[in-house]
């Protein structure tokens, strides 16, 4: 019996087929435009006949080519390399070219060896984060061009470089620890050859240098999930009220740690990290951290090696400035007091958070976004104050909300148009935050009121003052408005035909909480709503806990509800549209007092009031 193999067809099977030479079948395979169009339709049914493959190494030779490049990393785990994998990937697929990938496996000594060797087999080659000593990675350059270098400088090399700003990244998540009221600070290093550590830790001492009060110590740990697991116990050693990771594997390694120990992220340690790899956003708590564009990364490394491939010089470096996301994993030093946290600031009244300003940026726009004032609780816990609830999903806690400014709806949700009673028109502005600063007890916001046709019709100075009371705490909320390209007029749905919907100025939306209300007029609600009186208290007798809403020198007329729902603020058109000229000013004042006491009557509140004050000095 005769044994039947199975072998490739041959070129010169392909050649005999045809009826030509085996070079005419290389020059047609190989896209050779001169061949005779008369042979090269001899040799494609040839090989279609046949069912022929050509070898690709056998075609790498001719062309002189493998169309294939080399990818280099330490770490082929970490999130971030793989992100800027796929980005490479993606965009040499498209150019025809395919990527083989290396990793190091942070064996320094054997990088350059590994290098060559992924070399010798592509086209070109990329190193992500390359770890050995400047002057070998030059001569690896030099010997392996073209290539392409991410996360690393090298001086005086014509390699195409991609760097990140490491060091401006560490400053801003310094910073923001700062405006948390921290001051000793534990920074978890990565590997000591690491170049991207190294800008960290310049990036550190430079924020050290800038502001003296900060106290950075330097953890020696690595660049993953275990490194910041084993490094976790020696950060709460150094006494930190703060840690920053050198990335999100160290960071979330950390947090494991942190959870089996009981310690509470943010309220004990706060902990950020650095790449916002995937992963970063469903951590426990999730995680703070500076987003780094990993896949555009990649994307731009090919365009930069196949400039290279094609002979063109080397670009200028590209440098990336990561951006900071900030999630629950960072919050305030256990003894700040005051208002903390540039990016989320909280109210911190000693080891308690009684309050949380948000920016409102990602509120529905048929809520009209807004800064607003949420978690709001007493000193011993009691809440407060609601966002969304589903009865009025664009109540917003306490807020600066007017249903009407010359047509456009500051308050959200339905709007009243007389005759056609409450619908939903798409007249929704939106209050824009231009600037916030913190200073203390003092939060000073600058906000533009931009209407549905992105037009600014007021521009608005905010303070949000807080203090401490015996008992409690005091907060006074001030706005400053002005118009600014058009006189403007207030209304509301009251000054619009719904009888009693007077509603318009800073609102307070309380939890469902069973409550007493009452004011100088009395303590029903037809008593107290609408009348002209100095303040109005709300009393839980189950929490213990009193608010006394105070205007000051004002005499606005109260919006109250506490049948339907329980809330409450001054308004600002009552009966009557409110209007400034074009240039003109509007001042509006409101001063809460939380105290943990019940206060049963008018008497009670006239009696304590004027002591919560003085204490307030508000």
């Amino acid at each position: 019996m005769t044994e039947v193999t199975s072998r490739p067809i041959t070129m010169a099977q392909v050649a005999q087929h045809a009826g030509v030479s085996q070079a005419s079948v290389s020059r047609v395979l190989n896209g050779v435009s001169s061949v005779d169009p008369a042979i090269a339709s001899k040799v494609h049914k040839a090989v279609a006949a046949l069912n022929y493959s050509p070898s690709e190494a056998a075609r790498s030779l001719v062309r002189g080519n493998s169309r294939t490049i080399a990818l280099l990393v330490p770490d082929l785990e970490n999130p971030l390399f793989q992100g800027v994998l796929k980005g490479l990937t993606l965009a040499a697929l498209r150019d025809g070219y395919r990527v083989l990938v290396a990793d190091s496996a942070e064996a320094v000594g054997d990088e350059s060896e590994i290098a060559t060797e992924a070399r010798s087999k592509c086209d070109a080659l990329v190193l992500v984060s390359p770890r050995m000593p400047d002057r070998e990675l030059r001569d690896l350059i030099a010997r392996t061009a073209p290539v392409v270098v991410v996360n690393r400088r090298v001086d005086d090399t014509a390699a195409s470089q991609l760097t990140v700003d490491y060091a401006s990244a560490v400053k801003e998540l310094g910073m923001h620890l700062l405006g948390f009221g921290h001051r000793r600070i534990a920074y978890v290093a990565g590997p000591p050859l690491s170049y991207a550590n190294e800008q960290r830790a310049r990036g550190l001492g430079e924020l050290a240098r800038e502001h003296p009060e900060l106290e950075f110590l330097t953890i020696s740990a690595g660049s993953s999930m275990e490194s910041g697991y084993d490094a976790a116990d020696a950060v709460l050693a150094t006494g930190a009220t703060a840690a920053i990771a050198f990335n999100d594997l160290v960071a979330l390694g950390m947090l494991s740690r942190l959870r089996e120990v009981g310690v509470g992220v943010p309220e004990q340690l706060s902990i950020v990290g650095m790449d916002d790899i995937p992963q970063s956003r469903f951590a426990a708590p999730p995680l703070t951290t500076m987003s780094v564009p990993r896949i555009e990364i990649g994307r731009q490394a090919w365009n930069r090696l196949r400039q290279a491939l094609e002979g063109e010089p080397a670009d200028h470096p590209l440098f990336y400035r990561p951006i900071l996301v900030a999630r629950s994993s960072s919050g305030p030093a256990s003894h700040a007091s005051g208002w903390v946290g540039p990016a989320r600031p909280v109210l911190r009244l000693g080891s308690t958070v009684v309050a949380q300003y948000e920016e409102g940026s990602t509120v529905d726009s048929v809520l009209s976004p807004r800064p607003f004032l949420g978690n709001v609780i007493s000193r011993v816990g009691t809440p407060l104050s609601v966002t969304e609830p589903t009865d009025h999903p664009h109540h917003l806690g306490v807020s600066l909300a007017i249903p009407d400014v010359n047509g456009t709806s500051y308050w959200g949700g339905r709007t009243y148009v007389r005759g056609e009673g409450s619908i939903m028109v798409p007249n929704h502005g939106r209050q824009r935050r231009d600037d916030l600063r913190i200073d203390g007890h003092a939060l000073h916001e600058r906000l533009s009121w931009v209407d549905q046709y992105q037009t600014t019709q007021l521009v608005e100075v905010r303070e949000l003052r807080s203090a401490e009371l015996e008992n409690g705490w005091a907060l006074r909320w001030r706005s400053h408005l002005k118009a600014t390209l058009d006189a403007i007029t207030f209304a509301s749905p009251a000054t619009n035909g719904r009888d009693g919907a007077g509603y318009g100025g800073v609102f307070w939306r309380f939890a469902p909480e069973i409550a007493r209300v009452f004011s100088p007029a009395g303590d029903t609600e037809k008593a107290v709503h609408g009348a002209r009186t100095p303040w109005i208290a709300f009393t839980f007798p189950e929490r213990g806990t009193s608010v006394i809403l105070s205007q000051g020198e004002g005499d606005l007329p109260w919006f109250v509800r506490f049948a339907e729902y329980l809330g409450a603020g001054p308004s600002i058109a009552w009966d009557e549209p409110h209007t400034i000229a074009e240039g003109g000013e509007l001042n509006l004042e409101l001063t809460a007092f939380v105290i943990d006491e019940e206060l049963r009557d008018a008497a009670a509140v006239e009696r304590v009031l004027p002591g919560l004050r003085e204490q307030a000095g508000l």
